[in-house]
């Protein structure tokens, strides 16, 4: 494989993308090998991992003098220790609850609260960031019911479904479909926009 694939794939070539993940799944694997996501499995960091693939095919700036192997092994490795640092840190649930209260947030507020550390990205990661969390917020505008947009603002507040429950007054099976409605909204909409 060379960096005409990277460019290939860059520009959507699927044949192009598929040889450039089967070149850097052993490199996915190591980064992954010793790390552990909180409440997650291998196949969760494996994920991470092939996500920061595709940022790097993405971001990949051909005219500069970097080595397309070196790049991504960088964002393959920054993207799972993000994961991984952000899945096993509890430095906001004080911060988080704080914010309780009985009024409504929206959800520009929740997206833009919910928003991770600059410390830890690259400037690619920040444009693509940024670009991903306006594209979220429209999906979730347009996409979340009511009880959708409710129940949401409530988990961004890390509240259980049963606390949920009981202050929307609703059944906890209801809230806990709920969830899961929104769930699975929001990981077909990622899962999409990746591709």
């Amino acid at each position: 494989m060379d960096e005409k694939d990277v460019i290939l794939a860059k520009n959507g070539d699927s044949e192009a993308i598929e040889k450039v993940f089967l070149k850097y799944k052993n490199v996915i694997l190591k980064n992954s090998r010793t790390l552990y996501i909180k409440g997650g499995d291998v196949d969760d960091l494996l994920q991470e991992g092939y996500i920061g693939l595709m940022k790097a095919i993405k971001s990949f700036d051909e005219t500069k003098d970097v080595c397309f192997s070196t790049f991504a092994n960088l964002c393959i490795k920054r993207q799972i220790i993000t994961a991984v640092k952000s899945s096993n840190s509890n430095k906001n649930e004080k911060l988080n609850t704080s914010l309780i209260g009985d009024k409504d947030t929206n959800l520009d507020d929740l997206i833009q609260y919910s928003k991770p550390s600059v410390s830890y990205y690259s400037p690619e990661d920040l444009v693509l960031g940024k670009e991903l969390l306006q594209l979220l917020k429209g999906f979730l505008d347009k996409n979340l019911t009511p009880l959708e947009k409710k129940v949401f603002t409530y988990i961004c507040k890390q509240y259980k479904y049963t606390e949920i429950a009981k202050i929307l007054e609703e059944e906890p099976k209801k809230i806990d479909n709920t969830i899961q409605r929104v769930r699975k909204k929001i990981l077909d909409y990622l899962t999409e926009y990746t591709k």
